[in-house]
């Protein structure tokens, strides 16, 4: 009796922590406390291996991979049945950079008001477009760019100057958040030199860095330099 009481409170326990992580059911009007302007907003995710442990990640994005395997089968094995397959896989994915842009992003993505104008890409060693041109907030183009943000998965290297040439050649954008572990392939002085050759609109661009091993001097003086914001996360 006490073991299947303890077993209860345990599933208990671990379902409403793995339910506080479903982020898709949530709205939020910022991202990581920059709050959501009346910009056409761009919004650049980092998808190289280093987001989520594999290829060119480290060896600590690697045990972060491997810890979140780890307590997702935990979770999947105490609750059980195709929930805890779910809730299992759902602590997984949280427990790399990639999976804190989902957390994060998918919340203000859903929280954007109406009329709003934004677009997604990502990038590792090419840019992929969520679409071509911007959209206007409603519930199709949120919903759209959700599902987008949910299936990205990490590979490849990290071209991050040209994924913000091709942010900044988009027509109309006007601000841009980029996020990433800052390590891009061409160095972090190449990318800054010629972002500050580019960059004649004065389009603002946010930094948002991610994990301890991240090169925060880049991603600072990118945002500092082009009037943006830049936050750490810790993940």
């Amino acid at each position: 009796m006490k073991t299947k009481r303890t077993l209860a409170i345990l599933t208990l326990i671990v379902t409403c922590t793995a339910l506080q992580s479903c982020y898709v059911a949530k709205k939020s009007n910022d991202f990581f406390g920059i709050e959501t302007s009346t910009k056409n907003t761009l919004y650049l995710i980092d998808v190289s291996g280093s987001m989520e442990g594999i290829d060119e990640g480290s060896i600590k994005d690697q045990v972060m991979r491997e810890a979140g395997n780890t307590a997702g089968n935990q979770v999947s094995k105490v609750i059980g049945g195709k929930i805890g397959s779910i809730l299992g896989k759902q602590v997984t994915k949280e427990a790399t950079k990639l999976g804190a842009v989902k957390r994060k992003l998918i919340p203000a993505l859903k929280g954007l008001p109406d009329g709003k104008k934004f677009l997604v890409y990502s990038f590792n060693n090419d840019v992929t477009k969520q679409a071509t041109e911007f959209s206007v907030a409603n519930n199709t183009t949120r919903t759209s760019a959700n599902i987008f943000v949910q299936n990205l998965k990490a590979s490849g290297g990290t071209n991050t100057l040209e994924a913000l040439l091709e942010a900044l050649a988009t027509t109309d954008v006007q601000e841009i958040v980029l996020m990433s572990d800052g390590l891009p392939n061409s160095g972090p002085e190449a990318v800054l030199e010629e972002i500050r050759k580019t960059n004649t609109n004065n389009i603002i661009i946010h930094t948002i860095a991610f994990g301890e091993d991240a090169d925060l001097d880049f991603m600072r003086t990118l945002a500092q330099e082009n009037n943006g914001t830049s936050i750490t996360s810790k993940m």
